[in-house]
């Protein structure tokens, strides 16, 4: 299959490594034009066969041949090495120019759908892929998606990997043993299809439900090491608000109580450190920073889910009663976080 990849960063650019070993893979920057610097970049190269971490490309020949010669649009190659692995990969960075003379089959956004450039949108458009898959699980943005790219079919692809960009071009990755690169969430019948066209081990399908659960259990987590700065180690000795507002997260998402404690999440982030091949508190504090909007949204989402839930409720059993509980009562954690971190948002 083709598949592009929207968006530079290590999410596409790991995914696209992983993706690129049965597939043809691009990545595309976010913006229409990345920037001259990139597409003069001298360095610019296909996708190459795996070789040694920290080596440079195995030695080629002078004269070019059809796999060694440089690809005429392509922008600069983002160089992926594996947690654990002394491989790496190289994957093409092109620009939508480049994108958009070819048909593909599966566009693969980490940007949020509202967040794209309007030229980069009616690049999308005009290629029509059968079939976008969106990264961003905020409340509202399948919808912005399917608004916006009407003829193709909307998914909801979630990150089973770690990675972060680490200097210059590098982006390295954790694939926890056995897990796909996404879990999907969608259409049964398209879903599957695409876990057969792909192959085995790169997509594996699970309910909505199942797709949100993960990300309310954590993301209270990580809003709650943003407003310690991103301290780890403050964030260990404050672990009750973001059990108690992960806890609302999910009976928003899932309608179901479960009972969680702060000593249970303290066991979980000592089990990270311990199995984890990197320095997770060093990470997240990187990592999660550059994503404290979208973390607030997710937050305001839940919050959202669980007024809207109680209204309908209330609506059942009380059609004469016009005001739902107030969301204080509903969330008071997930409405103390988000005002937390707000503050920090907007300053």
């Amino acid at each position: 299959m083709k598949v592009v990849f929207q968006g530079a960063g290590a999410i596409g650019a790991a995914a696209a490594a992983l993706f690129g070993r049965r597939h043809e893979t691009v990545v595309v920057s976010r913006s229409a034009n990345p920037g001259s610097e990139a597409l003069n970049s001298p360095d610019t190269v296909r996708l190459q066969d795996t070789v040694r971490l920290q080596d440079t490309v195995r030695p080629q020949s002078s004269a070019p041949t059809r796999d060694t010669a440089r690809p005429r649009d392509a922008a600069y190659p983002r160089r992926v090495g594996s947690t654990g692995r002394e491989t790496v990969r190289r994957v093409p960075v092109v620009d939508w120019a480049t994108v958009s003379s070819s048909s593909w089959d599966l566009v693969v956004l980490t940007t949020r759908p509202g967040d794209l450039d309007e030229p980069v949108a009616a690049s999308i458009s005009g290629i029509r892929p059968s079939i976008i898959a969106i990264t961003s699980q905020v409340d509202g943005d399948r919808d912005i998606a399917v608004s916006m790219f009407p003829e193709s079919e909307i998914l909801v692809f979630s990150p089973a990997l770690l990675s972060e960009r680490t200097t210059g071009r590098n982006v390295r990755y954790w694939q926890p043993p056995g897990m796909p690169v996404f879990m999907a969430s969608g259409r049964r019948e398209t879903v599957r299809g695409l876990r057969r066209g792909l192959g085995g081990g790169l997509i594996v399908a699970v309910p909505a439900a199942l797709l949100s659960a993960p990300p309310a259990v954590f993301i209270p987590y990580v809003a709650e090491l943003s407003v310690r700065e991103g301290s780890w180690t403050a964030l260990r000795t404050h672990l009750r608000r973001p059990t108690q507002a992960s806890a609302e997260a999910v009976h928003a998402v899932t309608g179901v109580r479960i009972p969680m404690s702060a000593r249970g999440a303290g066991l979980v982030l000592d089990a990270l450190e311990l199995f984890v091949p990197i320095d997770v508190g060093e990470y997240a504090g990187r990592h999660f920073a550059r994503h404290e909007g979208q973390t607030l949204d997710m937050l305001n989402g839940w919050a959202g889910q669980m007024a809207r839930r109680a209204a309908r409720r209330d609506s059942q059993r009380n059609p004469k009663r016009n005001a739902a509980p107030a969301l204080a009562e509903l969330a008071p954690a997930l409405g103390e976080l988000a005002q937390a971190l707000r503050l920090r948002v907007t300053r």
